[in-house]
């Protein structure tokens, strides 16, 4: 081969193949990016792509995302069991609001769950015979649930929040309200819960607000009751709450409280060892039925140091005791119960119960090395050496099988025996609105751990519910709300810096093309 036949061979070499995004890079290089006018009209193209894709996003309503940690603005999933099971239609109607707003939100969740469920924004535009119907007005946000002839209104100015007024914090009841408004209205039978009065016990308009709440909202009545006055226990009680009474019961209220037991009486029951005066003869005739005996003043003073509270050795989480319809929840998923200086229960022997008709199952106990304190007038050391040390059983549900006397014949079959229960524990204080500064000085103890689910989850068994109606999420979350600078900046964000990133990046390219 002659020298013009190797530089010829050379020269035709085949040159490597371009790739894809080579070949495209070029194209774009040359045939979109060599003038000006066609810079432009690929930008404005681009744009007009971003633009479409986020009206897009926008058309087919995609859902939101919550960020909050305790997932404040998404059906919880035992909410989602409870409203698939509404079997009833329920329409529910929003004054005030707009198609944008958060609680519109939550009732697209509810209507996706159950097809019984539907609801309309209301305007004197859209439904001017519903707005008079409730005598609406403009700058109020009312919600109204129509199931049937059930009906029931929320104001969502106080209903659907709770608020601290010591620290200003405005905490969420949002989920809890509306679906145990559905449920509350779509049950049959609502039960009534009573609280004694006339022996400075703990007031539902007073020390227990939070747990007075939470039964309202959880499809429950709760009211208070005088049985001095009445003179009985009212047919229609589903459960008697006596919450650690200061001064004994009348003769006569204790008899009453007595026929309520042999009929089949749930009672929840509770003290505090500071207030236990050795002349509370009635009202120890009410524990004795059960076989419970009152501890005279003392208290459980924990000594493992894992369960005590800054510190407070009367401050503690006891054993939540595990395989209860009561304590299950809490035992498995959701932390402990907080108690303040709790006493101890006392019980008859296991025969002694037996003869009874009595059974008793242990819901919170102390650790084993606790110790019992009843003597505090000289130094802590001198009176735990002299305290009795072991494990102390603070909570109990006791079961009495009552069997109804009758006159037996050759054609009458007996009565069947009844259950009377009584949920007792021997500490009040850790249901009460008061503030712990050991635990949390901003929220009351009955808002921390599981101590308002203890009692509710009590009532709850006591009345036969079903755990579909214990929806509750943690009230002690606060919700954000961005500020109109904060709003301007993300949609700035969202919308601006790919415009400017466009941008930027055809000014760079102009330079380096201009240096070429």
């Amino acid at each position: 081969m002659n020298d013009n036949e190797e530089e010829k061979a050379i020269i035709e070499k085949p040159k490597p193949k371009k790739s894809v995004k080579e070949t495209i890079t070029l194209m774009m290089r040359k045939r979109w990016l060599a003038s000006t006018t066609q810079t432009l009209i690929l930008v404005a193209v681009l744009v007009a792509i971003f633009l479409a894709i986020n009206l897009y996003c926008q058309s087919i309503d995609l859902p939101e995302i919550d960020v909050t940690d305790n997932k404040i603005y998404t059906l919880s999933d035992s909410s989602k069991e409870a409203v698939r099971k509404i079997n009833k239609d329920v329409k529910i109607y929003a004054y005030g609001y707009e198609e944008n707003a958060t609680l519109i939100s939550f009732l697209k969740q509810y209507v996706e769950i159950n097809n019984h469920i539907s609801y309309e924004i209301l305007t004197e535009e859209s439904n001017l015979a519903k707005v008079q119907e409730y005598e609406l007005s403009q700058g109020y946000q009312i919600v109204i649930l129509e199931s049937g002839d059930s009906k029931k209104v929320i104001d969502a100015s106080y209903e659907f929040y709770s608020y601290d007024y010591e620290i200003g914090q405005e905490v969420d009841l949002t989920e809890q309200t509306l679906t145990n408004s559905l449920l509350a209205i779509t049950v049959d039978v609502k039960p009534k819960v009573y609280f004694t009065t006339g022996h400075e016990e703990y007031a539902m308009q007073g020390e227990l607000g939070v747990l007075s709440t939470y039964l309202t909202n959880e499809a429950y009545e709760p009211s208070e009751l005088n049985i001095l006055t009445t003179g009985k226990v009212p047919e229609d009680c589903s459960v008697l709450a006596i919450m650690s009474p200061y001064k004994d019961f009348m003769e006569s209220e204790a008899n009453a409280v007595l026929d309520y037991i042999n009929k089949g009486g749930k009672i929840v029951i509770s003290f505090d060892t500071g207030n236990i005066n050795e002349n509370y003869t009635n009202l120890r005739k009410i524990y004795d039925a059960y076989g419970v005996t009152m501890e005279d003043k003392g208290f459980v003073y924990e000594t493992d140091a894992t369960r005590i509270a800054a510190n407070y050795p009367i401050i503690f989480m006891p054993n939540v005791i595990s395989g209860t319809d009561i304590t299950s929840d809490i035992y498995s998923e959701n932390g402990q119960v907080w108690l303040v200086r709790p006493g101890r229960l006392k019980f008859k022997s296991d025969e002694e119960l037996t003869a009874m008709n009595v059974t008793k199952q242990e819901l919170l106990t102390s650790s084993e090395k606790a110790k019992f304190v009843t003597d505090l007038s000289e130094s802590v050391d001198v009176a735990l050496a002299n305290a009795e040390e072991g494990q102390a059983i603070i909570a109990a549900l006791m079961t009495k099988t009552i069997t109804p006397a009758t006159e037996k014949t050759e054609t009458e079959e007996a009565k069947e025996a009844i259950e009377s229960k009584m949920v007792v524990i021997a500490n009040g204080a850790f249901i009460t609105d008061n503030r712990v500064e050991a635990l949390d000085a901003n929220y009351p103890i009955s808002y921390l751990g599981n101590n308002k689910d203890f009692v509710l989850n009590s009532i709850s068994t006591l009345t036969d519910r079903e755990d579909t109606l214990k929806i509750r999420k943690d009230m002690s979350s606060s919700t954000y709300q961005p500020t109109q600078e904060e709003h301007t900046i993300v949609i700035a964000i969202i919308f601006a810096a790919p415009v400017i990133i466009i941008v930027a990046g055809i000014v760079v390219w102009n330079v380096r093309r201009r240096k070429r």
